[in-house]
């Protein structure tokens, strides 16, 4: 069974079908909901307060990538809001040169999770683009990081490559690479193949097409 996916967080939502080829590339202007809350390129560290939490599911990752940037609450509604998460978090990291977007959404079962994520790139932009687990998407000038748990969903994109290895060491919570396991990794490059892979018990395993989907 194809699994119809798609990459946009940025979208309120149209809902229209509309059929697309799977490397076109996105502007990052596209991807901004009709409403169009305050995006985070307007952000300035001489603007805004450090809103930094004492407890969030990326503070290990930030302290140890950018200790020094700007935390600021994103409040906008996205798409995967929809869905019922029982727990959710919105950021944007500000530094001197640019900036992180950090989201981060729990839901209560594997079931939940799965119907937010499938749904949530199934139309992708203000364009309603699908795509498909396995294919190929670029967001122009950005890399785009998603790590699906069994019950989580966490979302990075950045204007820098950072090393999935290390965004995993900070989310999974645990020091035992034999326990980890994610229903989707998938990085997303302004150029090159998209990346998609599935860990199972610490285990990296490549997906090539939409009918390696999970069941």
């Amino acid at each position: 069974m194809k699994v119809r996916i798609w990459f946009s967080f940025f979208v309120l939502a149209a809902c229209t079908a509309c059929g697309s080829k799977e490397a076109d590339t996105v502007d990052f202007d596209d991807l901004s909901p009709n409403s169009k809350p305050k995006k985070h390129a307007e952000l300035t560290v001489d603007t805004i307060s450090n809103q930094k939490p004492k407890e969030s599911v990326y503070l290990s990752l930030i302290d140890s990538l950018r200790p020094d940037d700007t935390w600021q609450k994103w409040d906008t509604v996205l798409f995967p809001d929809r869905f019922g998460a029982s727990k959710t978090e919105k950021w944007i990291v500000k530094g001197e040169k640019d900036s992180l977007v950090l989201l981060y959404f729990k839901f209560k079962d594997s079931l939940l999770t799965k119907n937010a994520f499938y749904n949530w790139i199934d139309c992708f932009g203000a364009k309603c683009k699908s795509y498909t687990v396995g294919g190929n998407i670029k967001i122009k000038g950005k890399y785009s990081y998603f790590f699906v748990g069994d019950s989580y969903i966490y979302y990075l994109e950045a204007s820098k490559a950072i090393k999935p290895e290390i965004i995993r060491s900070h989310t999974y919570g645990t020091k035992k690479p034999e326990k980890e396991n994610w229903l989707y990794m998938v990085e997303a490059k302004p150029t090159g193949k998209t990346t998609w892979k599935r860990i199972v018990k610490g285990e990296e395993r490549e997906i090539k097409n939409s009918y390696e989907n999970i069941e």
